[in-house]
């Protein structure tokens, strides 16, 4: 663990590093990052790599809840969408607890996708969702989305799907540590094979939180929704100059399932780089 200095904590992290970084250094810095349980995971820019040791006990000295900081080392890549770190200071750890909502998850960095800048996200949504509905959450990784809506909402069941075997195996241990087996089915798999077999036209409402690719589960979404009709929520990466891209998609897996469709809410989620964002759509579609 970090020492304290002079027994008071930095205020910030540029606070942390002043004298240890340079002024051409601090201008590179990317002071914020992800809380993850006991766990920061930090961006160190290419230029700064050789002073991440640095930057990593820099954030064990400005707060004393962290007892393991990672970096991120690359891209979410692979089939399972997952974003590689290591240990840069403290604890060699990246297994974490992490709690949100009322709700608490197991979560090894490095082998799962998971965001907690979503948490805002999982909230809402929790709150629209009316007694008894039936949700299916794509892409459900640990399990945040559907056990935050089984925990905060009266939300009938969810039908939970993950391809990737170690998020599966985690998405159970957490349906069992939150106690909602009776509203939360883990179903292991990939959507596409998923939802024509056991979710079509089950569904009052979607949600589709992939980091990157969901346009191309669209015509699932549209699947598993009932006859009458129901609401999906698509989380899209897109460039800041092309904000209408999401509901171009929206309109091409609409028209191709004969289904009518209008938006219900659409927003900017955070920003992701200086060109991307990331955006959700919530739109209501029913047969025609």
């Amino acid at each position: 663990m970090a020492e304290k200095s002079g027994g008071k904590r930095p205020r910030d992290l540029k606070e942390a590093l002043k004298g240890k970084l340079t002024k051409k250094e601090m201008r590179h810095l990317i002071s914020s990052f992800d809380s993850v349980g006991d766990i920061a995971v930090i961006q160190v820019p290419e230029l700064l790599e050789h002073k991440a040791k640095v930057i990593g006990t820099a954030v064990l000295l400005m707060n004393k809840h962290f007892r393991t900081v990672c970096m991120v080392t690359g891209k979410h890549k692979g089939k399972y969408r997952v974003q590689p770190v290591k240990v840069i200071a403290g604890k060699r750890n990246k297994a974490a607890t992490y709690r949100e909502s009322g709700c608490t998850f197991k979560v090894d960095l490095g082998k799962v996708f998971f965001s907690p800048r979503l948490s805002t996200e999982r909230l809402r949504i929790a709150r629209l969702i009316k007694p008894g509905e039936v949700v299916g959450a794509f892409f459900a990784g640990v399990g945040p989305f559907p056990i935050v809506f089984a925990k905060n909402s009266p939300m009938g069941k969810a039908f939970a799907i993950e391809l990737n075997p170690v998020a599966f195996r985690q998405m159970q241990e957490n349906i069992e540590l939150n106690k909602v087996a009776g509203k939360v089915e883990a179903v292991k798999g990939d959507v596409r094979k998923v939802v024509p077999k056991t979710l079509a036209g089950k569904c009052d409402r979607v949600v589709m939180p992939l980091p990157e690719g969901a346009e191309s589960f669209l015509g699932s979404a549209l699947l598993a929704l009932k006859e009458k009709g129901g609401v999906v929520h698509f989380y899209r990466f897109v460039e800041k100059s092309d904000s209408e891209k999401p509901l171009r998609e929206i309109r091409a897996a609409a028209e191709k399932a004969g289904m009518r469709w209008k938006v219900l809410f659409r927003k900017k989620v955070r920003s992701f780089s200086a060109t991307k964002e990331q955006v959700v759509v919530d739109f209501f579609a029913k047969g025609a």
